[in-house]
C-alpha cells in the first residue's frame, strides 16, 4: 500500500500535466456532448477537470495554506459568503448547488495553476489552437448549413440563432449561445495574437484572423466590446514596446477579419434558401423573415441595425430591465443578497407581473453578484480582481522568459475579455474562465505558486 501511495505521488504531476491538456482541449464543448445529473449539466471538460483535481490532491493537501493567502483566500471567503447566503435564500437547495459549482471551479483553477508548467506551454498552445480550429470548422458548417436549409437538428443551432431571425445564422459552435462561443474564442485569439506580437510568426497572425472572424460572426455585441478592450490593451503594450510592425499587422487583422465576417454574412443572403411563409414560428420569437424573404441587402441592413441600434432592441431592453431589478434586489438585501442562484426565484416572487421564469438571470455578472451575495460578495470579488491586477504589475517589474511573456500577455487579454463580457451575461461558474484564471496565476502569480515551473 505504501508503495502504491508513493507511486501515486510520483506520477501525479505527469498525469496532471496530461489532464490539464485534456481540459484545455475540451473547454469549448459546452452543449455537446453533455449529460444531466440531478438538474445539473455535466460536460466533458468538467469530468476531465474533476480528474485533474483528484490527481492534484497531493499538492492541494500539502499546500493547503495557499488558501490562507492571496488570491485564493478571497475565493475561499466568497464561497463562505455564498454558503451563509444560501441559508437565507428562497431555495436553499439551489443556493447550495450553485455554491458547490463555485467550489468546483475555484479548486479547478488552483489545480490548473499547479499543473501548468511553462516548459509544456508550447504543447498547451497547440492543443488550444487545434481545439479552437475544430470549433471554427463546425461554426463554418453551421453557417453554410443553415444558409442552405440544413435542419438545426444537424447544425445544433438553437432556433433563435438560425436565419429565421436575422436572415443569416449566428454561429454558436458547441456553446450555449453565440456570446459564450465568442467568450471561449477569445482564448485562442488572444493566445495567437500575443504569440505573433512576440514572435512575428505569420501562421499565428493567420490564426488570429481565423478566430477573430468567427468571433465577429457570432454577432454578439458584448463580444465586440471585449475585442475592442483587448485590442486597445494590446495596442498600448505594442506602442510602449515600440513594436510598430506588429501594431500595423494587428490593425490589419482587425479590419481584415471584420471584412471577411461581414462579407460572408452579406453574401449568404444571395445563396440562402427561403423560409416558407406558412412556417409556424414560436410566439416568443420576433421575426418577419418568412414574409420579407432573405437577400444580401436585407442581411446587411439587419446586421447594421442589430449592431448599432439599441433603441428598439428587445435583448438590450431586457438586459437593462434585469440589471435594474438586480440592483434593487441588492440594495434591499445589502449584506448577503438573496442567495446564490436565487435571483430568478426572487424576481418571480416579488415581481410576478414582470417575471415568470424562476431561472431568470440578471444578464450582468456584477449586478447579479450584488443581488445574490450582497455587498459582501461583491466587495470580495472586486478585491480578487484587484489582486489579479497587482499580480500583473509585479510581473512587469521583473524579467521573464519569452514563453512566460507570451502567456502572461495572452491570459491577461483573455481575463480582460471575460470581465467585459460579464457585463452582458451572468454566470460566474464558467469552467473555461476559471481554468484560464489558474493559468494566469501560474504564470504571473506569487513565487510560491510558480516554484518548480521552469520560470
Amino acid at each position: 500500500m505504501n508503495d502504491l501511495i508513493k507511486k501515486y505521488k510520483e506520477d501525479s504531476p505527469r498525469i496532471c500535466a496530461v489532464l490539464l491538456g485534456l481540459v484545455l482541449f475540451l473547454l469549448p464543448f459546452e452543449m455537446f456532448p453533455k449529460a444531466e445529473f440531478f438538474g445539473a449539466t455535466v460536460r466533458l471538460s468538467q469530468v476531465a477537470g474533476l480528474l485533474l483535481i483528484v490527481f492534484s490532491a497531493p499538492v492541494i493537501i500539502t499546500k493547503w495554506r495557499d488558501w490562507l493567502r492571496q488570491p485564493w483566500l478571497l475565493l475561499a471567503l466568497f464561497v463562505l459568503v455564498s454558503l451563509v447566503s444560501s441559508y437565507f435564500a428562497i431555495s436553499k437547495s439551489r443556493g447550495l448547488m450553485v455554491s458547490s459549482f463555485y467550489i468546483f471551479n475555484f479548486v479547478l483553477a488552483y489545480a490548473a495553476s499547479q499543473a501548468f508548467d511553462i516548459k509544456n506551454s508550447q504543447v498547451y498552445k497547440k492543443i488550444i489552437y487545434i481545439s479552437g480550429l475544430v470549433v471554427v470548422a463546425f461554426c463554418l458548417f453551421q453557417f453554410v448549413g443553415d444558409t442552405l436549409g440544413i435542419s438545426n437538428k444537424f447544425t445544433l443551432l438553437d432556433l433563435r440563432y438560425t436565419k429565421l431571425i436575422f436572415g443569416f445564422a449566428r454561429v454558436q459552435g458547441f456553446s450555449i449561445e453565440p456570446l459564450y462561443l465568442a467568450s471561449y474564442l477569445m482564448i485562442p485569439f488572444c493566445l495567437a495574437l500575443a504569440s505573433y506580437i512576440f514572435s512575428s510568426k505569420k501562421y499565428e497572425a493567420a490564426l488570429a484572423i481565423v478566430f477573430l472572424t468567427t468571433i465577429f460572426m457570432t454577432v454578439a455585441r458584448g463580444a465586440y466590446l471585449a475585442v475592442f478592450a483587448v485590442l486597445i490593451g494590446f495596442a498600448i503594450f505594442m506602442i510602449y514596446q515600440k513594436k510598430w510592425r506588429q501594431l500595423g499587422v494587428t490593425v490589419a487583422i482587425f479590419f481584415g477579419s471584420a471584412v471577411v465576417a461581414f462579407g460572408l454574412i452579406w453574401a449568404s443572403g444571395s445563396f440562402a434558401t427561403q423560409i416558407d411563409k406558412t412556417s409556424v414560428v414560436p410566439s416568443e420569437l420576433q421575426t418577419n423573415i418568412p414574409q420579407e424573404g432573405i437577400d444580401a441587402g436585407g442581411n446587411a441592413s439587419r446586421l447594421i441595425d442589430h449592431t448599432t441600434d439599441f433603441a428598439d432592441e428587445s435583448s438590450f431592453s431586457d438586459r437593462l430591465k434585469t440589471s435594474k431589478t438586480a440592483i434593487a434586489a441588492g440594495l434591499k438585501n445589502p449584506v448577503l443578497g438573496v442567495g446564490p442562484g436565487n435571483f430568478g426565484r426572487y424576481v418571480v416572487k416579488n415581481y410576478p407581473s414582470q417575471y415568470e421564469d424562476s431561472s431568470q438571470i440578471a444578464n450582468n455578472e456584477t449586478f447579479e453578484i450584488l443581488a445574490e451575495q450582497g455587498f459582501a460578495g461583491l466587495v470580495i470579488i472586486l478585491a480578487f480582481g484587484l489582486s489579479m491586477m497587482l499580480m500583473a504589475v509585479k510581473y512587469c517589474s521583473k524579467k521573464h522568459s519569452l514563453q512566460s511573456n507570451i502567456w502572461a500577455l495572452a491570459s491577461s487579454g483573455m481575463l480582460v475579455a471575460f470581465v467585459v463580457q460579464w457585463q452582458t451575461f451572468s454566470t460566474l461558474y464558467v469552467t473555461y474562465i476559471w481554468v484560464i484564471v489558474g493559468v494566469y496565476i501560474a504564470v504571473a502569480g506569487p513565487v510560491s505558486d510558480r516554484l518548480g515551473k521552469g520560470k
